[in-house]
């Protein structure tokens, strides 16, 4: 009888136990040369890395391997920088793994099996990693999308990948060979097939980001665009930015948008069923936010009410 008890006492411990999300917001600032973060809802900027680095721009998180990767071409390479929560407060720890070298990545995207992807606008192509390369220590950065053989990279931008399909913008000539690019992750032999427009509204564009079922890209200069996944017509989410560059989904509804000449960060509802002109509200002063990249770290905690709940269950008779 008093194993029985003490069994059920130790199950009411375990239930009263509460997920606690941690919410990091990770900006870069190119001209301070770091990489900050916020626990969100506080507006408090705190050091992620602050040495290192000379440009960094765009950046993604890898959420399976805790990774953090940063696009910096003004030192020619992809950095992975591993995370670790503690307490509530993100840190990196150890040295940070080259991932891609001799490349001017500015933009940098990571699938959920930890693949990581990139454009490079110089040499005008779409890259990819390999996680299993990665994971070894002998990352292969190899060409899956050529401007010299698909006509839809024309010097391409911000990047955004799904698991299944790649999603990246052009900084010339969009409205003639596409704004936004949608591929597939694994080409067939002849790239171009898989290639389609997908929206084809503005000649120079910037950052990607998904939502569920959307996607978000910025323009040179005060103009935020959306348009669904699998293609429609694309509309204005908002023409009152200064200079938007990247943005980034919190995995639930909120969608967060850097404005880099504003110094600010902007935020809007995502997963919107009819993509249409929306609130943008402004949620952090950040100056020379450039790259976003979101991170939730859930732990479990206790919460007053369901360890009094436990604690009567373990004295119950």
């Amino acid at each position: 009888m008093l194993g029985n008890v003490v069994s059920l006492s130790l199950l009411a411990l375990v239930a009263a136990q509460e997920d606690q999300v941690s919410r990091f917001l990770i900006v870069s600032a190119p001209r301070f040369a770091k990489v900050s973060y916020y626990r969100l809802p506080d507006s408090t900027a705190y050091p992620l890395i602050d040495s290192g680095l000379r440009s960094p721009q765009g950046i993604a998180v890898d959420h399976k391997s805790k990774t953090l990767y940063v696009a910096d071409p003004d030192l020619d390479k992809v950095l992975g920088y591993k995370l670790r929560v503690v307490g509530d407060q993100l840190e990196t720890s150890g040295e940070p793994k080259v991932c891609a070298s001799k490349v001017e990545a500015r933009w940098v995207a990571v699938d959920g099996n930890g693949n990581v992807f990139f454009t490079d606008e110089l040499t005008n192509v779409i890259m990819k990693v390999n996680a299993v390369d990665i994971e070894a220590g002998t990352p292969r950065q190899q060409v899956i999308y050529d401007g010299a053989t698909v006509t839809e990279v024309n010097r391409p931008g911000g990047i955004a990948v799904d698991n299944f399909h790649i999603f990246w913008s052009n900084k010339a000539t969009g409205t003639q060979v596409g704004t936004l690019v949608r591929g597939d992750e694994e080409p067939p032999s002849a790239p171009q097939a898989s290639v389609e427009q997908i929206a084809k509204n503005s000649n120079k564009v910037y950052g990607v980001c998904l939502s569920q079922n959307n996607i978000f890209y910025t323009d040179t200069q005060k103009y935020l665009y959306g348009v669904r996944k699998g293609g429609g017509m694309a509309a204005t989410i908002s023409d009152r930015l200064n200079e938007p560059r990247g943005c980034s989904w919190d995995g639930e509804s909120t969608v967060y948008v850097a404005d880099k000449k504003a110094d600010t960060i902007y935020s809007f509802a995502g997963n919107m069923h009819r993509i249409t002109q929306a609130d943008v509200t402004k949620v952090l002063d950040v100056e020379d936010a450039f790259g976003l990249a979101f991170l939730n770290s859930a732990k479990r905690a206790w919460s007053c009410g369901a360890l009094l709940l436990a604690l009567v269950a373990a004295l119950r008779p």
